[in-house]
């Protein structure tokens, strides 16, 4: 009988161990540093969002493409781009979801030691930049959610895509390019940071304590994460409205400046946090902005390639090729 209660406590205590231990690590999930939390979940979770809305609208589309096939004219027959959804996506979330789990390493790696924090010097860093290296340090609580908040509303901005006809009925080429777009900007990010430890404004900050310049995560300053993926979403956003559109001109050039809006607006914030640098922002904003431009219009160019031809000639005693090309 004893020997029962005991076999019952020690099983009791078992449990109750496995509850703390499972209690404590998810804690440890929920309490993880602010920058997991909104710089990377909150912003896969709005790409999964986009995703999720946008493959909803596969069998409505694919139903009304059928039914109004014969009831439109060629040109919205017409498609703008050419994808390869089969293997794009699948490639563009694995360099994306790779990027992600990475991430903590890659922000170990980026960790300074007090003796390195010791020995930055505000002098040292170039005078466009210096003037981050001084602002209170009673700021960066507000800026940093601030620039969380419109990061994630930004980065799902290309929601709104579908709410336009024309690019809705080709709604699987727009969540081919958003993806590439996503994947190859995360792969050039963080391919960046791996490489370029260059350490965040608040390590050279004075009125900061030596204690919060160090640890994990101070030397990936270059560039700035969030505002390279609002600029992807934004200038995605841009690039193809216009495209479908067929605006050009100084209108297009009105689009694209005010697609620089949000990420230039969340720069501004990332600097006053004290996280990185304008030369970071701005980088971070140009590669944005290629990714979000670039990937749609090399879908666009693949697709002009099909206007190229060449035909032999004869003229004067002289004969050659004549090259042709077809702008669609």
């Amino acid at each position: 009988m004893h020997d029962t209660s005991l076999n019952k406590s020690k099983s009791v205590n078992d449990v109750s161990h496995c509850k703390n231990c499972v209690t404590h690590f998810v804690v440890d999930i929920l309490t993880l540093h602010r920058r997991y939390q909104l710089r990377f979940i909150l912003m896969f979770r709005a790409i999964l969002f986009i995703v999720g809305i946008l493959s909803s609208q596969s069998l409505w589309c694919q139903t009304q493409h059928i039914s109004t096939m014969d009831n439109v004219s060629p040109e919205q027959k017409e498609k703008i781009y050419k994808t390869h959804p089969g293997w794009e996506i699948p490639v563009s979330l694995t360099l994306i979801g790779a990027a992600s789990l990475g991430y903590k390493w890659m922000d170990q790696r980026a960790s300074l030691t007090a003796e390195q924090a010791a020995a930055l010097n505000p002098l040292s860093i170039n005078s466009f930049d210096r003037p981050a290296a001084y602002y209170d340090p009673a700021t960066f609580k507000s800026a940093q959610s601030k620039s969380d908040i419109l990061m994630t509303v930004f980065v799902a901005a290309p929601i709104l895509l579908v709410f336009d006809k024309k690019i809705r009925r080709d709604y699987m080429d727009m969540l081919t390019m958003l993806a590439a777009a996503h994947g190859v900007d995360n792969t050039i990010f963080f391919s960046t940071i791996l490489f370029v430890r260059r350490p965040r404004p608040l390590t050279y900050n004075p009125a900061l304590p030596l204690e919060a310049k160090t640890g994990v995560g101070k030397t990936n300053s270059f560039p700035s994460g969030h505002v390279s993926w609002t600029a992807t979403s934004t200038f995605f956003i841009a690039k193809v409205y216009t495209d479908y559109h067929h605006i050009k001109g100084w209108k297009r050039m009105l689009f694209f400046t005010g697609a620089a809006l949000p990420p230039t607006l969340i720069g501004y914030y990332r600097v006053h946090a004290g996280s990185h640098f304008p030369t970071d922002a701005i980088v971070g904003g140009l590669l944005g902005a290629a990714c979000g431009i670039g990937v749609p219009e090399l879908h666009r160019i693949s697709k002009k390639v099909d206007g190229l031809s060449i035909h032999p000639f004869f003229m004067n005693g002289s004969n050659g090729l004549s090259l042709s090309y077809d702008f669609k």
